[in-house]
């Protein structure tokens, strides 16, 4: 009998699920909504039974979850998206699915993205792997000696609220000042460009945009836009100030740059690289650095890691 693994990735509109073999091969994948009402008290119902109705449950070895909020010891302490305060997932997922004897896990949706990546991603072969999600705030996720790292309070790899900038000190939606994320976000990169609109009369092609996103400024500095160029420059800046902490702290094999803003590609990368050796020299001469291969999918993956033999 072929034997299988979920993976399920709880976001707050949708939640992703997949059923891979034992090596990290997507099977077959779909999509439930999230059912946020009652303080989603039906979410877990909802998952059990789309599995059974999708996967012979006889069949799996292991069920995985990721979660949109702090974790520790499989006890998820607040998930304010989806409703839940604290919640033993796990104890309570085996009180709805009647196969109580599959090992089910859980883990935060960064942590898991980062596992993915590693399971069949970007970093395959890999066991010491640091992770920054770039979408619209900062994620991370830490692997050491090929295992998650949660942390006490399962706060260990939230990397966006590391406070790295006291010039603009610009507020962060976690309540503090200059975090990560205000600056080398997507929403950061819009903060920083609107800032250098309005202390210069330089021209530039953002001018002419009453809002933009960060594509855009990644797009105008591709074409040699000076505010542009300066404000992407300023922003790789920054985040590899942020991996160099990291780096000189867990001195990983690999940082793996994902979300949204990494498709800019190697023109990030090459910025990043190029600001990041003179903060951790003369210790560190040849770091990894990768972009995520796995987009949207790469928590599923990472779910589907938590249980794997």
């Amino acid at each position: 009998m072929s034997r299988y693994l979920i993976g399920v990735d709880i976001g707050g509109t949708s939640i992703k699920i997949g059923c891979f073999d034992l090596n990290g091969y997507l099977i077959e994948k779909w999509d439930i909504p999230t059912d946020k009402s009652n303080q989603g008290e039906n979410i877990l119902k909802d998952i059990a039974y789309s599995i059974i109705n999708k996967v012979d449950v006889q069949s799996i070895t292991g069920i995985g979850f990721g979660v949109p909020g702090p974790v520790s010891d499989g006890v998820v302490l607040n998930c304010v998206n989806l409703g839940w305060g604290q919640k033993n997932v796990s104890q309570e997922f085996n009180r709805i699915f009647p196969y109580d004897y599959i090992p089910v896990r859980v883990s935060n949706d960064a942590n898991i993205a980062c596992a993915g990546e590693v399971f069949s991603g970007s970093g395959k072969g890999y066991k010491n792997v640091v992770m920054f999600t770039l979408g619209t705030g900062v994620g991370g996720g830490i692997l050491v000696d090929g295992k998650i790292v949660e942390g006490l309070n399962g706060v260990a790899g939230e990397l966006g609220h590391m406070l790295i900038d006291r010039k603009y000190n610009l507020p962060c939606n976690c309540g503090k000042k200059g975090c990560t994320e205000t600056v080398a976000s997507a929403t950061g990169i819009v903060n920083l460009a609107k800032l250098k609109l309005k202390e210069t009369t330089q021209r530039s092609l953002l001018r002419q945009y009453d809002n933009f996103s960060a594509k855009r400024v990644f797009d105008m500095a591709k074409q040699g836009d000076e505010i542009a160029l300066q404000v992407i420059d300023e922003a790789s800046d920054y985040l590899a100030y942020a991996m160099s902490l990291v780096a000189l702290t867990l001195n990983p094999e690999l940082f793996i740059i994902g979300g949204g803003v990494s498709n800019a590609g190697d023109f990030l990368l090459d910025k990043i690289k190029t600001r990041f050796y003179p903060y951790v020299g003369p210790f560190i001469k040849n770091q990894k650095m990768v972009i995520a291969s796995l987009g949207n999918d790469a928590g599923m993956y990472g779910a589907a890691f938590l249980v794997r033999p």
